[in-house]
């Protein structure tokens, strides 16, 4: 397995700030795609940061 990276306050809270960028621009980018492939590709991608958001959260908690 590998080594968990060790991550200061400052810097668990810059990694949620871009998920939450990317979150926030992610509805307007599927919205206007139009090729049904690529779209699925970005709901798919909109999951895994909502996923990723909720695990980053529970470890700046910790």
């Amino acid at each position: 397995m590998h080594d968990q990276p060790e991550l200061n306050d400052a810097e668990w809270s810059l990694v949620c700030e871009l998920l939450e960028r990317e979150r926030n621009e992610l509805p307007t980018e599927i919205h206007h795609t139009r090729v049904r492939s690529v779209r699925q590709e970005l709901q798919q991608r909109r999951e895994m940061v909502d996923e990723l958001l909720a695990k980053v959260s529970r470890a700046e908690l910790v």
